[in-house]
């Protein structure tokens, strides 16, 4: 796999058979806390904060203050959605919010993509509770979500689902139970999945979102279709992302 933005001709190799986690393949800068559980080698920019990840998704913090019209409120929820590309969605996510906390903002994950979640292992937390755990009424979400290694920044992961957890991913829902976060957090990253190349009604609840498409996969039209339900939702569109 490889990532690209398509502002940037920088490109990053991952090899998804690589173990789980551990340091970067070269040397880097640490950037962690000391923490008992290791972060993944995938969350590139908690290692080297100039691997080709890490700048790009700094790239993407800016574009995503640039985004924001004078007058207008600070975004300060964005979505990562991703189509034809789950992992490398995923990935991009956790970097990116392992950028904002390297920032000084204080900055919390969560991961919505219950399906196939990842953002546990990647930051080494728990993975019961979590999103679905808030969003049943189990408990609230700023008790659910887990401190990291990196400064800054906490991850509310999916939790386990049982039985049909999607339908948990209701606008309102997640608006009411998860959307409080940010009276503790000042900036919100989501990763977001799209199993079947539609936004869960959840992304109308985010004020912005980035989309992670596969090079010569990925058609124009669906694109499209996915700017045009974000659209809908009255959720801009503030970059998109291609993957090799």
């Amino acid at each position: 796999m490889r990532i690209r933005s398509t502002t940037n001709r920088v490109l990053v190799g991952v090899d998804p058979s690589h173990p789980g986690t551990g340091g970067p393949d070269a040397g880097g800068t640490m950037l962690l806390l000391p923490h008992n559980s290791p972060l993944s080698w995938l969350a590139r920019a908690a290692f080297d904060a100039e691997d080709p990840v890490a700048r790009m998704a700094r790239s993407l913090c800016g574009s995503i203050a640039a985004a924001v019209e004078p007058g207008e409120a600070p975004i300060q929820s964005t979505g990562v959605i991703g189509l034809d590309t789950t992992l490398e969605a995923s990935i991009l996510a956790a970097n990116l919010a392992i950028s904002y906390a390297q920032l000084g903002t204080p900055t919390v994950l969560i991961d919505a993509n219950i399906q196939i979640s990842r953002q546990h292992a990647l930051f080494g937390v728990a993975a019961s509770g979590g999103l679905i755990a808030a969003l049943s009424g189990e408990g609230s979400a700023r008790a659910l979500a887990e401190p990291t290694a990196v400064r800054n920044l906490s991850v509310l992961p999916a939790g386990s689902p049982s039985g049909d957890a999607s339908v948990l991913l209701d606008g309102e829902r997640f608006h009411r139970r998860a959307m409080p976060l940010l009276e503790s957090f000042a900036t919100m990253i989501v990763d977001v999945g799209a199993p079947f190349g539609e936004p869960p009604s959840m992304c109308g609840a985010i004020d912005a979102m980035i989309l992670v498409v596969r090079r010569d996969v990925t058609t124009l039209e669906a694109v499209r279709r996915m700017g045009a339900r974000l659209a809908d939702m009255k959720t801009r569109v503030v970059g998109i992302v291609v993957a090799e």
